[in-house]
């Protein structure tokens, strides 16, 4: 069975890379505004981004079970966060990201 969810504002997926220990793709909003999501099997890594004019606006990365923030404000900063995305990660980013396209009119 293959569950399909659908959040409104991606357009479309592709995915960048694969290989046995990684998984990258890109889900698009619009032409320059992407989320970009990266899987490291070996390394138990998980990063998620929100990409305009290729530079990172916000992400939120998990690397060796901590998880730390790039703030909308200041995306260059990295944060530690005592907020788990677990066991969601992904709709939990996207919820972060819906919330910002409306505060800051990305669409």
């Amino acid at each position: 069975m293959r569950l399909r969810i659908i959040i409104w504002f991606i357009q479309s997926l592709s995915i960048v890379e694969r290989t046995d220990a990684t998984f990258s793709l890109r889900l698009h909003i619009r032409q320059g505004l992407f989320i970009q999501v990266f899987i490291g099997e070996l390394s138990d890594s998980l990063y998620f981004a929100l990409i305009e004019a290729n530079q990172r606006i916000f992400g939120i990365d998990k690397e060796s079970g901590q998880w730390h923030i790039h703030p909308y404000e200041n995306p260059h900063k990295h944060e530690p966060s005592d907020e788990e995305l677990d066991p969601k990660p992904l709709l939990k980013f996207l919820s972060k990201v819906e919330k910002l396209i409306f505060e800051h009119d990305l669409l």
